[in-house]
């Protein structure tokens, strides 16, 4: 999307085991290489307390399908901010 002229302003990444912290790394390879734009909002999310490279924890599958259900709920609203996604995070 950058090479296009149009860089990421939003990244939700959810992962659950060793294999999804390369993801998380990833992400934060492209935002130190400027790749999402100034504002971007990162959002990296494990499932499960353990260490991990991602921001955010969720406990579980259940508390993913809420965030998500919030998120699409929160979309449609027309006073919504993705800046609460992080509040609420």
């Amino acid at each position: 999307m950058a090479e296009e002229g149009r860089p990421v302003d939003f990244v939700l990444c959810i992962g659950d085991d060793r294999s999804d912290e390369d993801m998380f790394e990833a992400i934060g390879n492209a935002m130190s290489k400027n790749l999402l734009c100034g504002d971007a909002l990162v959002f990296a999310c494990t499932v499960g307390q353990k260490p991990s490279k991602a921001k955010y924890y969720l406990d579980d599958t259940l508390e993913v399908a809420s965030m998500l259900e919030s998120l699409a709920e929160a979309s449609d609203a027309s006073n919504f901010s993705m800046r609460e996604l992080d509040g609420a995070l």
